[in-house]
């Protein structure tokens, strides 16, 4: 060791890097002298046992799949894929990024793979990796012993089984975003407050709650009209009772006319700075369900959702 420390000969097996040696507790061992981009080192116990998982969910959905499959692109470049699987055509490849990878280097290999008529999916030890339509990517939970699960980042935080994961994968239930066939269901939100005009109390609607897989979210009158969904809602909304005239009013703080709330008395605007006050007995009055069409899904969308990821468990 003290002659390394001096000359510096000894190397990494794995791609012939300088090595450092390091003690953990009392076991001593060799370890690369700085992070690199070495792809060739030992796998881990983890690393083997998923894509021991992934070959076995592909072939279990119809696949044919095998681990450490050599290709390249149509200009010659090479590549290795952790678990490549065909089906009908179709290629795959399932990569399970063990080590720090930049984005920019993640993309780059993504792209040699689309060169080369392969999907690819990526699964990640490390959290904070990009994540867009043209890149499905989860992350590793839980432990080998207790057993592995996909996490999947974004607004939707949904974690199940790694091997339930790949299952849907597999089987095409694993989407991007809010899809057309899904159903919303929709709860209308009513609350009474004071009118800042008369004084009489009316009940105003306070915010209409979409649920969608668990996930919830709410848009006020305005949202909707704003979104173009407020259209087929307001014969609901208007045969509350009690609810005053939901129409567009002109605002001279704003400035402008929006469509609004007003007081089932006299009429007048119930500003939407204002609509907070009817949170003191707000309730459910309606609950709906409507399907996901694309005006719903743009709403939708600019919570976040229109990169999320998620699984359609039977």
């Amino acid at each position: 060791m003290d002659d390394n420390r001096k000359h510096r000969h000894l190397r990494m097996p794995c791609c012939d890097a300088k090595v450092s040696l390091k003690r953990r507790k009392s076991t001593r061992f060799f370890a690369h002298k700085a992070v690199g981009a070495c792809t060739t080192a030992p796998e881990t116990e983890t690393h083997l046992v998923l894509k021991k998982l992934a070959v076995e969910a592909a072939r279990a959905t119809g696949w044919t799949a095998e681990a450490e499959v050599r290709g390249q692109t149509p200009d010659g470049e090479p590549w290795i894929a952790d678990v490549l699987a065909e089906k009908n055509g179709s290629e795959v490849a399932i990569e399970i990024q063990w080590s720090g990878q930049t984005p920019d280097e993640t993309m780059r290999r993504q792209e040699r793979y689309k060169a080369s008529g392969v999907r690819g999916l990526w699964i990640f030890r490390r959290p904070g990796f990009p994540i867009t339509h043209d890149l499905p990517a989860v992350c590793i939970g839980g432990e080998l012993n207790e057993g592995l699960t996909a996490s999947i980042p974004g607004p939707w935080k949904q974690s199940l089984p790694m091997k339930d994961f790949l299952t849907a994968a597999f089987d095409r239930r694993f989407k991007f975003g809010l899809q057309p066939d899904q159903i919303a269901d929709l709860q209308i939100w009513t609350g009474t407050m004071d009118c800042w005009s008369c004084g009489c109390e009316t009940r105003i609607i306070h915010h209409v709650e979409f649920t969608v897989l668990g996930q919830r979210g709410n848009f006020g009158i305005a949202e909707l009209e704003q979104y173009r969904v407020l259209g087929p809602l307001l014969p609901h909304l208007t045969a509350i009772p009690g609810v005053g005239a939901i129409k567009r009013r002109f605002s001279g703080t704003m400035q402008s006319r929006y469509m609004s709330n007003g007081c089932s008395h006299c009429d007048a605007l119930i500003g939407q700075h204002f609509e907070y006050q009817a949170e003191r007995d707000d309730a459910p009055a309606i609950t709906l369900q409507v399907p996901i069409t694309p005006e719903w899904k743009a709403a939708m969308d600019d919570y976040g959702w229109d990169v999320t990821w998620w699984v359609d468990v039977p």
